[in-house]
């Protein structure tokens, strides 16, 4: 069996050497704990729960693993924004100053300027209202 070197296959790895972790140190710790005259539910429970996170850990490694050198998902060859025509890039122009309207807006809301305009548009109200 071939070991492939990619990052989904290292990234298996380090879950796989996790799990053996878990169970060397978890059953270490366990041991050490332990009262010979009293095992009791807790002992039962941290058993089970070692074996379960050792397994659960396991079955991520493969999973990762079997997603192949790729990553497993679709990769698009566009070449990035170079390759775009001229529609495309007017709707990614609106969209970029859009995200930097909602940014500068968070940022007003963060310095307390919308509550400065609240209380402008509130005297502005109550001004119209008494000289009606």
């Amino acid at each position: 069996m071939k070991i492939r070197s990619d990052m989904n296959a290292r990234t298996a790895m380090v879950y796989g050497g996790a799990a053996f972790l878990l169970i060397i140190v978890g059953f270490r710790s366990v041991i050490a704990t332990l009262d010979p005259d009293h095992i009791g539910l807790m002992t039962y429970l941290s058993m089970g729960a070692l074996i379960l996170e050792f397994f659960l850990l396991l079955l991520y490694a493969q999973s990762i693993y079997n997603l192949g050198p790729d990553g497993g998902g679709d990769v698009q060859s566009s070449g990035g924004v170079g390759n775009m025509d001229s529609k495309e890039l007017s709707e990614l122009t609106k969209a970029v100053i859009k995200v930097a309207e909602m940014g500068e807006g968070l940022s007003n809301l963060s310095k307390g300027k919308v509550r400065a305009e609240i209380k402008k548009e509130v005297n502005e109200i109550l001004t119209k209202a008494i000289k009606d």
